[in-house]
């Protein structure tokens, strides 16, 4: 076996395996309640792992039948990825119950424009239904990625308003996603101006090591004591409670 394929069997079992002592930690610490939707999505991509690597392993499976189960797993991916941005919004604003709301309502419409995309792009794509779907999904991946992206710029600019460090539990998953999603847009960018196919196996590694690091950051930040939150008092200017009461009025 060549040092190539050891690394490459590394990357990609090594960080799910990590998942499990991850998911396994939020449950003794009960975090899975405080944080269901990142939970759930842990848990999710341990099974769809062990799911692809009994098909890899099973001669009546097809190449066909295989992309098919991966896509699918990636659709159900992103939908989590999307839920858990949607968690991380709400535990940063859920002292600002208007702000809360108004996000929630911006949440609903992004889902709706992301759906209505991805149909698009399966009814419009030429090619079989299978490339017509990877075309969406990767499609609507990116956009997931970029909201992602939105949100860790968000927090890492209120982050000294919030009092937000990287032992905040909210804090250190919006930073690992939006750090994974940064370089999964960054290694698309690059592809899309030099070509699909070209380096696919560098930009591959690239990806499944930026992961793995990723849960390790999740499982160490979650390993420590969250740094407690403290509401500030004195706020110029730019005042949450000033756009929670406008954000009222407009909603009401």
């Amino acid at each position: 076996m060549t040092a190539h394929r050891l690394l490459f069997l590394y990357l990609w079992f090594a960080p799910h395996v990590l998942q499990v002592a991850l998911a396994v930690m939020m449950l003794r610490r009960k975090l899975a309640r405080e944080f269901p939707a990142f939970f759930l999505y842990t848990v999710f991509e341990v099974l769809q792992f062990v799911l692809l690597v009994v098909l890899s392993k099973m001669d009546a499976v097809s190449a066909s039948q295989y992309a098919t189960a991966w896509v699918a797993g990636g659709t159900v991916s992103i939908a989590f990825r999307f839920a858990v941005v949607h968690e991380i919004f709400r535990h940063v604003f859920r002292t600002y119950p208007s702000l809360d709301e108004f996000g929630g309502l911006l949440f609903r419409w992004a889902t709706a424009v992301l759906m209505v995309m991805a149909v698009a792009l399966v009814a419009y794509t030429a090619g079989d239904n299978l490339d017509r779907v990877n075309v969406a999904i990767g499609v609507v991946d990116r956009a997931v990625s970029i909201v992602q992206c939105g949100l860790l710029v968000l927090l890492l600019l209120l982050s000294r308003f919030f009092g937000c460090s990287w032992r905040n539990y909210v804090f250190g998953i919006a930073l690992g996603l939006g750090f994974f999603a940064s370089v999964q847009l960054g290694t698309s960018a690059i592809q899309a101006q030099i070509g699909v196919a070209a380096a696919v196996d560098l930009f591959n590694y690239i990806s499944m090591g930026v992961y793995h690091g990723c849960v390790l950051f999740w499982i160490v930040t979650l390993w420590w004591p969250a740094q407690v939150e403290t509401r500030v008092s004195e706020v110029p200017t730019h005042n949450l409670d000033h756009w929670n009461a406008a954000l009222q009025r407009l909603l009401h």
